[in-house]
């Protein structure tokens, strides 16, 4: 039984009210299978794809390659028809510490104005909040984890009773190799929290970060899976901030999935359609180049008719063209919009799975 922090018995509480409002059967729209969980924690069967026909939601009108393309209309239109194949792919909007310490009027207003631009369209969205950066011995204070809880269970009540697709934490497994046990253990502990707070959202589909292929074995990354609640939820995404190949993840996400009863998943294949750049140092310097690597390109667009029974979606979770650091000359901060990448990725582009 998962036990809640004092912070989501709010959150559960405000979740239980609404329920209250949603509708009391399963439905469809799009094909979108509208989920009505029960209040409280249970297991989440594997089945078939929950995500099945669904449409979904394009920012056309704020979209960072949207914006841009619009902005290059008539003085660059050669580059602004490059960010087009970018701008008219469904993307997923990311939130963060930079939220504030409650981001529920932020994730709100994004999923009402995504459902007033495309009525009967599902929004994508991830967080990156639980990743505090420190490894090691470093053990979170309980101010800490109180104000992670404040922030999921905000994070709860803005999505309410709207349809979206979450992708949760991302880098939040990847990063745990770095962790003292009791790091682990405690982060483990965040993300089932986390879940139970989303568990009352009725009409939310689930998947929990996994890391990538080339940065974990099977049995270590279904492990820390079955940790952190990966039972309760839909299931877990895979190279959100990697370049791996997407026929590489799929089969690395096959053995995860036999490991963890069948659990499904996604492969973000945003950036990887020329696939990584291994350092020859890969003991000092990674298994691949994270940063801005040169010369890749978009993989497989979004879709979720993948042609493999347990991989739910391909899709860009990682938003193509966001910069990864300030590590190349001309690059901008983590997260910022870097044009001229997003426009060598489209040009390097390579939309085959195999």
């Amino acid at each position: 039984m998962v036990m809640l922090a004092p912070a989501l018995v709010v959150g559960a509480m405000m979740g239980l009210a609404i329920l209250s409002a949603a509708t009391s059967s399963a439905a469809t729209s799009r094909g979108f299978v509208l989920r009505k969980n029960p209040p409280g924690i249970r297991a989440v069967s594997p089945g078939g794809n929950p995500l099945a026909g669904a449409t979904f939601f394009i920012d056309r009108d704020s979209g960072a390659a949207s914006r841009q393309a619009q902005a290059w209309r008539w003085s660059h239109p050669q580059w602004a028809s490059l960010l087009d194949v970018i701008a008219g792919q469904p993307g997923t909007q990311r939130f963060g510490g930079w939220n504030g310490p409650d981001p529920q009027g932020d994730v709100s207003a994004y999923l009402a104005r995504a459902a007033g631009q495309e009525p009967g369209t599902v929004s994508m969205i991830s967080t990156y909040r639980v990743v505090n950066g420190h490894c090691g011995n470093y053990t979170p204070p309980p101010s800490e984890m109180a104000a992670y809880d404040r922030w999921i269970s905000g994070f709860a009540r803005g999505i309410g009773n709207r349809r979206a697709v979450l992708f949760l934490e991302m880098d939040s497994l990847i990063t745990m190799g770095c962790l003292s046990p009791r790091g682990v253990t405690l982060r483990a502990h965040e993300l089932r929290d986390a879940i139970a707070a989303l568990s009352f959202c009725p009409h939310l589909v689930t998947y929990l970060d996994a890391g990538a292929a080339d940065a974990g074995q099977p049995s270590r990354v279904a492990r820390l899976l079955k940790r952190a609640g990966v039972a309760l939820i839909q299931g877990f995404f895979l190279n959100s901030t990697h370049f791996d190949w997407t026929s590489k993840e799929i089969r690395f996400g096959e053995r995860v999935s036999r490991l963890t009863g069948g659990k499904h998943f996604i492969v973000n294949t945003g950036e990887n359609g020329q696939g990584p750049i291994v350092p020859r140092d890969r003991v000092h310097k990674g298994n691949e180049v994270l940063c801005n690597p040169p010369n890749r390109g978009l993989g497989p667009r979004p879709t979720t008719n993948t042609g493999y029974p347990n991989v739910d979606a391909f899709a860009w979770t990682s938003n193509p063209g966001e910069s990864g650091g300030q590590c190349v000359p001309g690059a901008p901060p983590t997260g910022a919009y870097w044009p001229q990448y997003a426009i060598g990725l489209v040009r390097h582009a390579n939309f085959d799975v195999r």
